[in-house]
């Protein structure tokens, strides 16, 4: 499918005109994620028995966990709607195909999100379908996340790289970080809808802890590593940081605030761990360039 918006020389002004739309789609997708963790938080998930109605209407009463869980799904109305405009907007003006398809991903990824929602509900809240519902979202959230940021004016569609050609390589590190991060979430997901798994979950943090830490020396140990790198790792080790701390506090006494917010910085940890993944294999070169030596053969991240 070819480039709708005018001639190739105009490729720059719909990347600036969608990534500000991109940007307010994933923070609507995020609160999309905070309000569904209140739902599970408040065990509002059967306060609406029907589907996709509630109590045979579009606005019933809002009260007690009525107002969690239809709130829930007027949210991810308007962020399914959000969606479908991006992904609409991306097939009409955006000339690169990979951009197009993420958009056309991220659309397939929230109708089956709203699809398996009304499942959990009709179903009586069966853990599978409750646990495919949990990272289904997260993951409609990196989708979003990425777009934002391959929409972005500053993107390069050809970065320079450094070498990375140590063992490990940041780039196994950092794939390594968002693997883990996303078992993460699918534990987590366990944990709340089935309450087993602490111990696994735990163990999973470690490992999250020390990863991250491990990228994140090594991108600061080597001087000719870009500074969005290094500053990507930053956040994704503070996020890190509260998200222990959030858990701690949660298994402490288990308020509805904290949990909830344990959710949500999971969710933002996720989506950071993806980037940089994603920035630091565009960045780097896993073996030396000959051809290239003023960037590749310089300085290797060690």
């Amino acid at each position: 499918m070819g480039y709708r918006g005018g001639p190739q020389g105009s490729m720059k002004q719909p990347r600036s005109a969608i990534h500000p739309y991109a940007v307010l789609t994933a923070v609507a997708t995020f609160i999309l994620l905070i309000a569904g963790g209140l739902v599970t938080s408040t065990d509002s998930g059967l306060a609406v028995p029907d589907w996709p109605l509630s109590y045979g209407t579009w606005f019933p009463p809002m009260v007690g966990g009525i107002l969690y869980e239809h709130g829930h799904r007027m949210i991810a109305a308007c962020v399914g709607l959000l969606i479908l405009t991006l992904a609409v907007w991306l097939w009409r003006v955006e000339p690169r195909r990979w951009v197009r398809r993420l958009g056309y991903a991220a659309l397939a990824a929230v109708i089956l999100q709203g699809l398996l929602g009304g499942l959990t509900v009709l179903l009586l809240l069966p853990p599978q379908v409750s646990i495919a519902h949990a990272c289904l979202g997260q993951t409609v959230f990196c989708l979003v996340v990425c777009l934002a940021q391959a929409t972005a004016s500053s993107w390069v569609d050809h970065p320079a790289r450094v070498a990375d050609h140590h063992w490990p390589s940041v780039r196994s590190l950092s794939l390594s970080a968002a693997l883990l991060a996303g078992v993460q979430l699918f534990l987590g997901a366990v944990l709340r809808h089935t309450g087993r798994g602490l111990p696994l979950h735990l163990l999973g943090a470690a490992l999250l802890l020390l990863t991250t830490g491990w990228v994140m020396i090594r991108l600061h140990r080597a001087s000719e590593t870009p500074s969005g790198l290094v500053e990507a790792s930053r956040r994704l080790g503070a996020l890190v940081v509260v998200q222990l701390g959030l858990g701690m506090t949660a298994l402490g006494h288990g308020h509805i605030g904290v949990v909830t917010a344990h959710v949500a910085v999971g969710a933002l940890i996720l989506a950071q761990s993806v980037v940089l993944a994603w920035q630091v294999w565009r960045g780097t070169n896993p073996k030396p360039s000959a051809a290239r030596p003023t960037v590749a053969s310089q300085q290797a991240i060690s």
